[in-house]
């Protein structure tokens, strides 16, 4: 037999911590893109040093996936950040209710 499980209105399932971790990713990714895209208009094409490296990362096709995950990781951020804040809000009124049924009792004793 299935055992039933109860979940606590205070258990958010980590999505404070999961918020905070897309929206680094997101805003690391697309700080890099912004570095590699203004590098590339830096540097010329004719170096041949590490920089000429960074030019051409920066005319390749990993440009458009850092960009694409970049989005991912912050909308993913964003719905999980509206989630915790959805989770918050079930606390406190489930709190709400169990201050009003302390109460109840209280006053019936």
């Amino acid at each position: 037999m299935f055992k039933k499980k109860y979940i606590s209105a205070y258990d958010d399932f980590k999505t404070g911590f999961l918020c905070k971790l897309s929206l680094f990713l997101g805003l690391f990714l697309l700080f890099v893109y912004i570095f590699l895209k203004i590098g590339s208009l830096l540097i010329s094409r004719n170096d041949t040093s590490f920089l000429y490296l960074i030019y051409d990362l920066s005319q390749s096709s990993y440009m458009d996936s850092i960009i694409a995950f970049s989005i991912m990781f912050l909308g993913i951020g964003f719905i999980l950040y509206f989630l915790h804040c959805q989770f918050a809000k079930l606390a406190e009124i489930a709190d709400e209710i169990e201050n009003e049924n302390k109460d109840e009792e209280f006053d019936r004793n």
